[in-house]
This record gives structure tokens, sequence and C-alpha cells, in this order.
């Protein structure tokens, strides 16, 4: 109870930052601009996908954005550089120098961030929130790295305490209470609300369905292992449907995105400009992913790149080699399959399999917000109610069971340890 009691108390505190806007930003011109943005589409959208604390331009803006992005850069690097692969081979004490080197890559990658979202956040509104002026925009990024930081204490903290892990207790936090702001804000516009809270408990469940069903899916890889030519255990390889997590939603919404965002601050600084004018309009209608109603090119590439680069992140943090060579080492071999090669190439075969399926169901879990304005039947109810509500992004569907399940398996254990202690 007392690591439940601390970890509410941090997440009240986290909440409390949600709504501390950054310094030297204009209050009541961002409050309206922002009502005008949500309105717009775009604004709204990228909102949801950062979880809200966009919407304040709060202390702690995209506070997970770096080190996320730090931790796939680490990850990434461990398959490359030989001195930080050795690292994982040593346990905790590698993983918690690895940990210390995904902090320090986030303070610069956190500064450079915000410079970048402080124009775009600015482009966004209009340019009326915030001044530009150089001085200004770096002072800003300071604000919001050493917060940022800052907040990277306040996860650990609660990662120490094993509850769960903290970054991911904090999204989630972030994403519940977007669902009931938004929730209740569908409620309040739409007249019919009756079907329209049917409808949202529908497809969320139907959502939390397929992510349960894509996270708890294991193949299981029978390995036995012999002495002297006998066989003295058996044991089980699993290798779960979601070996990558979501770091392809990551990668594809970065590079989906990058166009974008490149063309409309450009746009911006150089509205003169025919060509980038030109340019500028066409990726907004084709390629504007942050769109609550994308074109169909950007839904294909979005979809593309996330199944592509579930398989290369797979590729890149899956060895079959390695697991075939720690399997034969101990004596060990799949049934009707050889040691070495031969084994190494069923587990790749298995692995790549997995990763087709979960990149499909990742894609679709993604994009359910997009693909409803493409299905004709769910287009006559958007006509009906006026629009189809948005409560929840498709990741933020699969961030929520994983953490549920994450803190229900701790609490079980937790709770047979204490039993365990008692007698």
């Amino acid at each position: 109870m007392k690591k439940i009691y601390f970890t509410l108390g941090i997440l009240a505190i986290y909440r409390l930052l949600i709504f501390i806007p950054v310094p030297f930003v204009d209050i009541s011109s961002l409050m309206s601009q922002t009502v005008d943005a949500w309105a717009a589409g775009g604004f709204g959208y990228l909102v949801m996908l950062m979880w809200g604390a966009l919407e304040n331009f709060a202390i702690i803006a995209i506070w997970v954005s770096p080190y996320i992005t730090a931790s796939i850069i680490l990850q990434l690097l461990t398959s490359v550089v030989p001195s930080l692969e050795e690292l994982t081979e040593q346990w905790e004490v590698g993983h918690n120098k690895i940990n210390q080197y995904t902090r320090l890559l986030t303070v610069p990658m956190a500064f450079l961030q915000w410079i970048w979202m402080t124009y775009l956040m600015n482009s966004m509104l209009w340019w009326t929130a915030i001044s530009t002026d150089i001085v200004t925009v770096l002072l800003v990024a300071f604000v919001l790295t050493v917060w940022g930081v800052w907040l990277v204490w306040l996860w650990e903290l609660i990662t120490e305490k094993w509850v769960s892990n903290g970054i991911s207790l904090l999204i989630f936090a972030s994403i519940v209470s977007g669902i009931f702001q938004k929730w209740y804000n569908s409620l309040t516009a739409w007249t019919d609300w009756i079907y329209v809270l049917l409808f949202m408990v529908a497809i969320v469940l139907v959502l939390i369905l397929l992510s349960v069903f894509i996270l708890k899916s294991v193949k299981e890889i029978p390995v036995i292992y012999t002495r002297s030519g006998k066989v003295q255990q058996s044991s089980i390889l699993p290798i779960p449907m979601n070996p990558v997590g979501m770091v392809p939603i990551i990668f594809a919404m970065a590079f989906v995105s990058f166009p974008y965002l490149c063309f409309q601050l450009l746009h911006n600084f150089m509205p003169m400009n025919e060509k980038i004018a030109t340019i500028s309009n066409w990726i907004e209608l084709h390629l504007n992913i942050y769109s609550s109603q994308p074109g169909w090119l950007a839904i294909l590439c979005y979809v593309i790149l996330i199944v592509a680069f579930t398989f290369l992140y797979a590729m890149i943090t899956f060895s079959p080699d390695r697991i075939s060579d720690n399997i034969q080492k101990r004596w060990g071999y799949v049934p009707w399959i050889r040691p070495g090669k031969a084994t190494a190439k069923y587990i790749n075969g298995v692995l790549m399999h997995l990763c087709l399926w979960w990149g499909l169901g990742l894609a679709v879990i993604a994009c359910y917000t997009y693909i409803f304005n493409w299905v004709p039947f769910l287009q006559n109810i958007a006509t009906a109610l006026g629009g189809l509500p948005t409560v929840v992004t498709g990741s933020g569907i699969i961030i929520i069971v994983w953490v549920v399940q994450e803190l229900i398996n701790k609490i079980s254990t937790d709770m047979v340890m204490k039993r365990y202690e008692k007698y």
C-alpha cells in the first residue's frame, strides 16, 4: 500500500505540471488560438498523439519523446558497436551503464527537439503564442529541457519502488485522463450522446481485445537438453507475437510526418516562395498524417512504414544466430531441427512470420481512426452524428493494455512473495 500511495502522489505531481505553461508564452493568446487550432483538426490530433501536454504548452510538453528516441538509438547501437554489445551481456551492471548513457543522450536531444517544437507550435498557432527571437527560443528550450530531465528522475523513483515501469505509468495516466476529457467534450457536444457513448465504448473494447490478443500471443519452440546422449531436461523458447513493441509506430510516424513538418516550417519562413507554397499545399493535402482525415497516400505510407520497421527492428534487436549458439553450447536442440545454422534459420523464419502479423495488426490499431473515414457505413454514422469521435489513439490503447497487464502481474507477484514470507 505504501508503494501505491507513493506512486499516486507522484502521478498527482505529474498531472499538476501538465497545467503549468512555459514562461514567455502569451497565455490568453495561447488559449484562444488553441481553441481555433483544435477546430482546424491538425493541432488537436497532434496534441492527442503527444498525450495532451502540448495543449497548454506545458513545461513538460512532449517530455517522453527525447528519452524514447535516445533509448531507441542506444538499442540500435548495441547491435553495431562491440563495446555496447558487451555491456548487454553484463546483466545488471551493463544495463545500468546503458541507462546512464541514455539519460546523457536525452539532454542534448531534448534541447534540440524543444527548439524545433517551439517553432512548430508557434506556426500551428499562427505565430501569436510566443516570440520566436533566438534568445526567447533558447530560454524556452532550456526550461523545457530542465523540467524534462527532472521528470526522468521522477519516473525513475516510481521504477525503484517496483510498482511499475515509471515512464509507461506516466504515459498511461496521460492517456486515461485524455480519454475522460475527450469523452466529456464529445458527450456535451453531441445531442444524441447515448449513441456516441455506445459507439466509443464498442470501438475501445474491440481495440482492447485485439491488443490483448496480440500482446499475449506467444509462439513456444520446444528445446531439449541432453547430457551423455540422454535427455536431461526439456524447455520452451517463447517468442512473443509482439517482439518489437511500439517502436515501429514511433519510427513510422517520424518518417511519414517529416516532409509535412519541414515544408510547413519552410512555408512559414518563406511565405512568398511560390514553389515551396505549391509543394507545401500538396503535402498538406496528401501527406499530412496529423490531420483527423488524412489522404489515402499518407495512410498507405504509414502502414507500409509500420510493417517495414517491424521487420527492420526485429532483425536488429533479435539475433537468431546468437540464440542458436546459446542452445547448442548448452547441448540443446529443437526437435526435428539440426543444431547450428538450421536452428537459426528456423528461429528466423518463426520471427519473420510473427513480425508480419504483428506489423499488420499494429498498423490496423494505429490507423483505426483514419480507416473510419473510408468505411461506407461508418461514413453514414459520421454524417448522422456530425463526425466520428476519437477519444484515444491506437498506440494509446496498446499502452493501456500493456501497463494494466504489467501492474496486475507485479501486484500478484508481490502478494505471492508476501505469503511466502509470512509462512
